[in-house]
């Protein structure tokens, strides 16, 4: 049977006792959790301490996890991009934390970002203003994409090189750990890496431990705002697909919705689906029980989920 997981990024921001989160987690009828970077490294040992006896599994881990204590909430404090060298080190150090865990938790695979792009990508926010009104197509939407395009095409080759030199490292590590690293599609047109930089990646590192892991609310988001076709994300890479992320989006781009609610194309993301995929439901914290429990009956339904 397939893993069938759902991320803790559901419950995390607002349950900090592990037992409680994990409680809260199965009240969906899943027992196969992602543990990512909202969990300290206390609440992580006690998971991982507990986890037979609590009745889990670990599909996951999301980069990076468990977080260092005093750090920042976000997924990463230091990027694997920084142009700072120290700065891109110490990224590096903590994604290699992070598979050694996994392979300590025996999760199937480590789930990663590959950093951004330093220079201010803000314009994404008037491509969301063009959707809001209305008027993604014109010609004064397709300009600013196109000048967006043209600003990333300049300033990504810096950063990129620099995430070229990550992965490496955090490869070979993956390789001595015998974990798979899945390289997520991003949200924000200024994260790394786009839809050319992934085949550059996956040239660079044929026969490795780097596999892709495609996230199906940032593909119809980046769709509906830059007009990257969701299919052809998966047309491309799916040959070295390892899992996905799964929420829906609502209004072009308001995404970690439950499945079923909003405009992905679930047809066309079922059909490059193959048994081994890991399949975890990621949820924001806004979403109530009773919207999880109906995101959870639709994958079934859809034969998403078992």
């Amino acid at each position: 049977m397939s893993v069938c997981s759902i991320s803790t990024c559901w419950r995390a921001e607002e349950l900090s006792d592990p037992r409680a989160l994990v409680e809260a987690m199965k009240e969906t009828g899943i027992n196969t959790l992602e543990l990512e970077f909202r969990l300290g490294a206390a609440a992580f040992d006690t998971i991982n301490q507990n986890r037979k006896a609590w009745g889990i599994r670990v599909s996951s881990l999301h980069a990076v996890c468990p977080s260092a204590k005093g750090r920042g909430r976000g997924a990463e404090e230091f990027l694997i991009s920084a142009l700072d060298e120290d700065q891109r080190k110490k990224g590096v150090r903590d994604v290699v934390e992070t598979i050694r865990h996994a392979a300590d938790i025996e999760a199937g695979a480590v789930v990663l970002h590959c950093g951004a792009i330093p220079e201010d990508m803000s314009a994404q926010s008037a491509m969301m203003r063009f959707c809001d009104d209305g008027k993604l197509g014109s010609a004064e939407a397709e300009a600013a994409r196109e000048a967006l395009l043209i600003k990333r095409t300049t300033a990504a080759r810096k950063p990129f090189a620099q995430t070229l030199k990550s992965l490496d490292e955090i490869n070979a590590a993956a390789v001595k750990e015998g974990v798979k690293v899945g390289l997520e599609n991003r949200y924000y047109f200024g994260e790394l890496p786009i839809f050319e930089e992934f085949g550059v990646i996956f040239n660079a590192f044929d026969g490795g431990n780097l596999y892709y892991w495609h996230d199906s609310g940032h593909a119809h988001a980046l769709q509906t705002l830059f007009g990257i076709p969701h299919r052809k994300m998966l047309e491309t890479f799916g040959n070295r697909l390892i899992g996905m992320h799964l929420h829906d989006v609502t209004g072009g781009y308001t995404d970690h919705n439950e499945p079923g609610c909003g405009e992905v194309d679930w047809n066309m993301v079922k059909g490059f689906l193959k048994p081994e995929t890991i399949r975890v439901m990621e949820i924001n914290h806004r979403v109530p029980l009773d919207r999880a429990l109906s995101g959870v009956a639709f994958l079934r339904a859809k034969g998403i989920f078992n």
